[in-house]
């Protein structure tokens, strides 16, 4: 059982990669291109509007086609939009507004799987379809937080 609730976003401006790659590699590419992106941005004088994040625009056993980025307070300058940087570069995105639905992962990473697919079935339970491209936000930093006490926020865009 998932706790759930729809909420309205603000579309969000961000800095961010986006990458395809295999499944099995995430781990990495969170550990190499989140601290790259934060000194890039510290380095600039952007400051962080929100916790780091991931968005999925495909997410399957083997390949994996991920947007990692941190939330900023306007438009990073001298970046080119994400879709016009070269793969692992930084670009500017945002996250999408609108209706999403958001549910609070409790744990390790391990089991974000699970509360996709219970937030998945939720948003059906509520006779509401998914949208595309699903992202959670890092609320808490690994590196200072158990790994039990993690708490990562599920946002699943609503169609």
């Amino acid at each position: 059982m998932v706790h759930a609730a729809i909420r309205e976003a603000t579309p969000t401006a961000t800095a961010a990669v986006r990458l395809q790659a295999r499944t099995a590699e995430l781990p990495g590419l969170f550990d190499e291109h989140l601290p790259n992106i934060a000194h890039r941005l510290a380095d600039m004088g952007v400051e962080p509007a929100g916790p780091p994040y991931a968005r999925y625009h495909e997410y399957g056993p083997e390949r994996v086609d991920v947007e990692i980025g941190i939330p900023v307070t306007s438009r990073v300058p001298n970046v080119p939009e994400l879709p016009d940087a070269e793969p692992g570069e930084m670009g500017a995105s945002t996250l999408p507004g609108g209706e999403v639905a958001v549910a609070v992962h409790r744990g390790s990473y391990d089991g974000l799987a699970q509360t996709y697919e219970a937030l998945h079935d939720w948003i059906h339970g509520e006779g509401r379809e998914d949208g595309p491209a699903p992202w959670e936000s890092y609320v808490d930093d690994p590196s200072e937080v158990e790994a039990a006490d993690l708490r990562t926020e599920v946002c699943w865009p609503l169609a």
